[in-house]
């Protein structure tokens, strides 16, 4: 057989055209791989990845998924080399890729609590920044209701569905899972009430008294929690938000350190 029986297929992508349009992100999202988390735990990520694109048609979306694929297993980490790998992929200095989960987080009274997490690198030349993002549930009683019921004598409080979703800027030189950990404990903490997935009738009755004592406005909560992790990241913007029980809209809250998070 001849040199000639080889094909070169043809690459699009990497054809240039005149007047491309400079692209800030191109590359893939929602691709699934395990890692452990945090907790040491074998979990099911989402994962993206985009690099700026200039002067050719397009990127080759291979060599991103590639990337995240030979990662399958490890650790869930701030690791710079994986922003490198995805920069120098396209010879360009500037990367994204985000990692996002689902870890369960210990309580103090052996529970459990489904915490949703995000995982974000950003490479602009030699600069890198690492963020996280929690999303924590509670509840919360509506102190409005609350104050008139008591005047009243009679009547039901309504409570409220809430999630405190918290991002905040990591330092590259602390441990993430101590970061994640600790910071969780503390938006619980602020928050107070936080659902159970086991119960018996005692315990019901505790989480009950508990929330009898805490009335919080979407407005009382953003700003506990902002208090709460003030300390803990360079940079942070916390998002409360209720969902109504009375109302077929939702309420939300924004408090935030600095300008770079929104």
């Amino acid at each position: 057989m001849s040199a000639s029986c080889v094909v070169y297929l043809p690459d699009y992508a990497n054809g240039k055209s005149k007047n491309l349009k400079y692209l800030h992100k191109a590359g893939i999202k929602g691709v699934s791989s395990y890692r452990m988390d945090f907790t040491d735990e074998r979990v099911l990520t989402t994962q993206s990845a985009y690099v700026p694109l200039k002067d050719y048609n397009g990127i080759h979306m291979s060599r991103l998924v590639d990337i995240i694929r030979e990662l399958e297993g490890e650790p869930i980490e701030m690791d710079d080399s994986i922003l490198e790998l995805l920069a120098s992929s396209h010879d360009t200095s500037n990367s994204y890729w985000d990692c996002a989960w689902e870890s369960l987080h210990s309580t103090d009274d052996n529970q459990s609590l489904r915490i949703s997490c995000r995982l974000e690198g950003v490479k602009r030349d030699k600069d890198v920044k690492w963020y996280i993002t929690l999303a924590v549930p509670y509840a919360s009683v509506c102190p409005c209701s609350h104050e008139m019921v008591k005047a009243r004598g009679h009547g039901i409080p309504h409570m409220q569905r809430a999630t405190a979703r918290v991002t905040g800027l990591l330092n590259p030189q602390e441990d993430l899972s101590i970061a994640i950990g600790t910071a969780i404990s503390k938006i619980c903490n602020a928050v107070v009430l936080v659902p159970l997935p086991h119960m018996k009738r005692k315990d019901e009755l505790a989480w009950c008294e508990r929330a009898a004592d805490t009335n919080l406005f979407v407005e009382d909560a953003a700003r506990e929690v902002a208090k709460a992790i003030d300390n803990w990241f360079n940079d942070w913007v916390v998002v409360c938000e209720h969902e109504e029980s009375i109302h077929q809209h939702n309420v939300v809250a924004v408090c935030r350190k600095g300008d770079e998070l929104r």
